[in-house]
């Protein structure tokens, strides 16, 4: 998906382009540069904190048309890998359940092994809680409307408890009207 950054004189295009965790956090680091070969450096190093494949690039001055692109490659690649999602089955991976507003209504085991707390105290707390802030975006209210809009999210964060890397995906109203699901797994 293009990002059109308003604030700068580029865009931002990201790859996978249904990762709008990716494209939100993207759009934002953006924002404080006025030019795209300003941001390239700054966008690579920020987002490899949470996608140390990640590659970014500033698409060739032969295709230019308008605005700069600054491409955002999330897997070093436009290429996307076969989405191998039966890990979601699996009854040992991390299960949340959300309201709409993103507090946590339920949490498995596996999910309080993850996050490395008591079950209990994962009830209550709002998503995000358990990462690192860096790898979080500003605003969630973006994210929220593109899980309305395209009924999942699918990305990567780091864990707060001890910096590791976990794959998620969540699914709008996965377990009933205006409960969200979300599973993850340790990316190792």
């Amino acid at each position: 998906m293009t990002v059109l950054n308003q604030a700068t004189r580029f865009d931002v295009r990201t790859f996978p382009s249904d990762d709008f965790v990716l494209e939100q956090r993207a759009r934002e680091i953006a924002t404080a540069y006025d030019a795209a070969d300003d941001a390239l450096e700054g966008l690579q190093s920020t987002l490899r904190v949470v996608h140390p494949a990640v590659v970014v690039r500033l698409r060739s001055a032969l295709a230019e048309h308008g605005r700069p692109v600054v491409y955002v490659f999330r897997d070093g690649t436009a290429a996307q890998a076969e989405a191998d999602e039966g890990w979601l089955d699996d009854e040992a991976t991390a299960r949340l359940v959300t309201d709409a507003n993103g507090v946590y209504l339920d949490a498995n085991a596996s999910a309080a092994q993850l996050f490395g707390v008591e079950r209990a105290s994962i009830i209550g707390r709002r998503a995000g809680d358990f990462t690192r802030s860096d790898a979080r975006v500003r605003s969630a209210s973006a994210l929220w409307r593109s899980l309305q809009q395209a009924g999942r999210l699918h990305s990567t964060a780091i864990l707060s408890r001890d910096g590791s890397r976990v794959e998620f995906v969540t699914i709008r109203d996965g377990d009933g009207p205006g409960r969200h699901v979300t599973y993850l797994r340790e990316i190792r």
